[in-house]
């Protein structure tokens, strides 16, 4: 993992993307070159020469298209995409749909502007550097690093669980070891016969490159002294928080003690915060106002029409330190909704209305929340704001969940794009560990990367109930 501006980033995931894209960028052009020279009956890529600007801006054009269609089709996940080599569905479909809408954009232009056969020659391009990417994925992206972990308590099985399912197949236990019942010597000591091993040598046996401490007790000092001769000897060494935090980018808060979070690196509220932070938010604010004005009018004609009661619905929620806002939203249940209390949303809510069904699943029914930004009440990017009987009860059942409050609440999130929609205590847990990871390691870059992958969930109607 890769680390700028407090976020972790899968350096193997960005590599590929580079890769692929700057292959499916030079095969387009050639592609496109090769095919206009065909046609004109002119020598192997004089198309190149006779229109340069023409085949380059089609072979960028059609590469950003590529790129663009497989990462709506969550094929830049490293673990979906290694399921799709198998029959690649998501690869041709997602193909297909890029080299439709270059297809499509090229009509606008004027007679002439492409040479004959250029359009068709950089798709077959392009798809010819997307199938053998995704073919020789393995060899661009290398193996899973193989992870020696000591510990086979539930702290420990809890984190081997964590990498199976979270970390896209970048990373892979080995083996699990409980040093408590192991023998194991100091590096260089006991060479003889029936002699112990020492946990470098045990690493470097089972090919291991990161040793990851999931212990349920703490250890003294000879253990300690182990774990730096690994480092040494060039291994990786983290404890469980730390490794959790830049591989699956959350803060396990089952295992997670005190000490390890009040002396970690991070909990960086810091200025940017602030003027930079509100600036942030009140561009973001005014550009979806101005760019959804016309939805939210026929959003508000529509509920009116489908049911009884007021376009907007105002719910306490708890914000910035605990202190309780109304939250705007456009109703999306039946006035009644709540006559016996409040519970958790649920899957095919009856208490839904059939406008709302349909501007859940879009998030339409969030966009009134700028309204909240503006007041300042609000961020564009933060923990999902909660309400406070819901509030409570989750500060009595889960650990740090007061952490939230530590900024201030937002639209969209870490979280939200994360993980869907939470209904239950254990959805809430599994979210908070979310939004511990984005209080920690909170940045413009990390705000501006969620805002562009909300982008992909509202467009695919994900996380909503």
């Amino acid at each position: 993992m890769t680390r700028a501006f407090h976020h972790y980033f899968s350096g193997r995931k960005a590599w590929f993307f580079l890769f692929e894209a700057l292959a499916a960028s030079l095969l387009a052009t050639l592609g496109s070159s090769a095919a206009a020279s065909a046609g004109a009956h002119a020598p192997l890529l004089a198309g190149l020469a006779a229109t340069p600007s023409a085949v380059l801006a089609l072979g960028f054009c059609t590469s950003a298209a590529i790129v663009t269609s497989l990462y709506f089709a969550d094929l830049y996940d490293l673990q979906l995409a290694r399921e799709d080599r198998q029959r690649g569905v998501r690869l041709l479909r997602a193909g297909g749909s890029a080299v439709a809408l270059v297809g499509l954009a090229s009509m606008a232009l004027p007679e002439g502007t492409l040479p004959p056969g250029a359009l068709l020659g950089g798709a077959l391009g392009a798809t010819v550097a997307c199938l053998a990417s995704r073919w020789g994925m393995p060899a661009v992206i290398g193996e899973p690093t193989r992870i020696l972990l000591l510990g086979r308590g539930e702290r420990a099985m809890q984190l081997a669980r964590a990498v199976e399912s979270g970390s896209e197949g970048c990373f892979a236990v080995c083996a699990m070891i409980e040093p408590a019942s192991t023998p194991l010597s100091r590096a260089g000591e006991g060479q003889g016969e029936g002699s112990v091993l020492s946990l470098v040598e045990v690493a470097r046996g089972l090919g291991a490159r990161v040793v990851v401490t999931a212990l349920d007790e703490a250890r003294g000092q000879p253990f300690v002294d182990r774990l730096i001769e690994c480092r040494l000897a060039g291994l990786e060494v983290y404890d469980a928080p730390a490794f959790c935090e830049r591989v699956l980018r959350r803060l396990p808060v089952r295992t997670l003690r005190p000490s390890e979070l009040a002396y970690a690196d991070g909990l960086n509220l810091g200025r940017w915060r602030s003027p930079l932070g509100r600036a942030l938010d009140v561009v973001a604010s005014l550009v979806l106002l101005c760019v959804a004005s016309p939805l939210m009018l026929a959003v508000a004609l529509l509920i009116k029409l489908d049911s009884r009661g007021p376009v907007f619905y105002r719910q306490e929620r708890v914000g910035h330190r605990g202190k309780v806002y109304r939250l705007w939203k456009f109703r999306s249940m039946r006035v009644d909704a709540e006559r016996d209390g409040a519970v958790w949303a649920r899957q095919q809510d009856d208490r839904v209305t059939r406008v709302g069904r349909a501007i859940r699943r879009a998030r339409i029914d969030e966009i009134p929340q700028v309204f909240n930004v503006l007041a300042g009440e609000m961020s564009f990017v933060g923990p999902r704001p909660e309400r406070p009987v819901f509030v409570e009860e989750l500060k009595k059942q889960i650990p740090f969940y007061g952490l939230r409050e530590a900024v201030k609440p937002g639209i969209t999130g870490w979280a939200q794009i994360r993980y869907p929609y939470g209904a239950s205590i254990e959805d809430a847990r599994n979210k908070l560990e979310l939004d511990l990871y984005y209080i920690k390691n909170g940045s413009p870059l990390l705000d501006l990367a969620i805002i562009f992958h909300t982008v992909r969930h509202v467009l695919r109607g994900r996380g909503a109930r």
